[in-house]
């Protein structure tokens, strides 16, 4: 029991002195501990590039402002109309006989589309160009007698008379006759036809239309604001929806007062040369030049930032961004035009707008 508690007191003394002996070095030193690069916080990181060894700028495509003409226009709308259009009816009513014309085919003015019945005027007219023949023969003889005296003055005149109630009446029944050929009152292209032959048309019967589209006619209204500005032989432009090539025309008529309901103003424009290109009856995208600048300003719609108070624009100045306020003007799907907060000269950036905050660096990825 003696030995075994001996044994014990000195292996725990060893112990002791054992560990006394390692850390002795670290009680006893008088100078700072010195570190090793792997001892060091962060050892594991790539350390930071000398200055000019790596480039953090945003790469970016920049616009420099330059003087654009800019003709500022009023965007309207209006409607193409034949610029002579008209229901073709029949002054009498009568049986159609005849269709001289093919449905849309153009005819020249005066050319005869339809043909009423006539029996009955033709006969009419015989008969009275038979009573005109005797009556020009009595009137002859009448006269010859007047000169000798054989009858009175009144007897000539009651003859005369009769001869010239026959010609009159042979010119009604040309009046009649012609009524009932329906000719074109203007070159143009007739319609579709609404009857066939053998319908019985009254004045209230349309046989069909006749439009003239050798020039197309535009009615459009301008707001009240406006209407000093539109002027007969002023140069509109305008598209539509069946064609995406522009047009031009020019205002021959200004409704003289606005209207008092919509406070606008109706105008009226006439193309020319543009047959078979528009039809009659499509609407049109118009503008209207209200004035033209030679100084203006236009960026791309991209550089665009929205604020709350408008937008805003990322400018390049000595290499860094900066932002500015910019009132804008009008616009179309590539540029806009910008009336204020912008001068002619400066750079403007177009991408990377999401990564680009005031004072960040920026690179030229391309010039425009």
């Amino acid at each position: 029991m003696n030995s075994f508690s001996a044994r014990t007191v000195l292996a725990g003394t060893g112990i002791l002195l054992a560990g006394s002996l390692l850390f002795a070095p670290k009680l006893f030193s008088s100078g700072p501990e010195k570190k090793t690069p792997g001892d060091a916080p962060g050892a594991g990181a790539p350390r930071a590039a000398a200055p000019g060894a790596a480039d953090n700028r945003v790469a970016s495509d920049l616009y420099v402002i330059r003087a654009t003409i800019i003709d500022d226009a009023l965007q309207t709308t209006g409607t193409l109309n034949a610029s002579q259009e008209v229901d073709l009816v029949s002054e009498v009513p009568r049986k159609l006989t005849g269709i001289l014309v093919r449905e849309g085919s153009t005819v020249r003015q005066g050319a005869l589309l339809f043909k009423l019945d006539d029996a009955d005027l033709l006969a009419r007219k015989k008969k009275l160009q038979l009573q005109e023949k005797l009556a020009v023969l009595d009137e002859k003889r009448f006269r010859e007698l007047l000169a000798t005296e054989s009858v009175n003055q009144q007897e000539y005149d009651q003859v005369l008379t009769h001869l010239q109630v026959l010609q009159a009446e042979i010119e009604a029944v040309n009046v009649d006759l012609a009524k009932t050929e329906i000719r074109a009152p203007f070159s143009g292209k007739v319609g579709l036809k609404k009857v066939d032959i053998g319908a019985y048309v009254t004045p209230s019967t349309v046989l069909t239309t006749l439009h003239d589209v050798s020039r197309l006619e535009i009615r459009f209204t301008v707001p009240e604001r406006y209407a000093s500005i539109v002027q007969v032989g002023q140069p509109i432009r305008f598209q539509t929806e069946t064609s995406n090539l522009p047009f031009e025309a020019r205002v021959t008529a200004v409704e003289p007062k606005t209207d008092l309901h919509t406070r606008s103003l109706l105008v009226k424009a006439m193309t020319s040369g543009v047959s078979g290109k528009l039809v009659a009856g499509t609407s049109a995208k118009i503008e209207v030049p209200v004035h033209r600048t030679g100084d203006g300003i236009l960026i791309p719609t991209q550089a665009l930032v929205p604020t709350p108070q408008g937008y805003a624009v990322i400018v390049l100045k000595q290499g860094l961004a900066a932002q500015r306020d910019v009132k804008t003007g009008n616009r179309t799907k590539r540029l806009v035009q910008i009336l204020d907060g912008l001068s002619i000269g400066d750079t403007v950036v177009t991408t990377n707008l999401l990564r680009i905050a005031p004072g960040v660096p920026v690179k030229a990825a391309t010039i425009e």
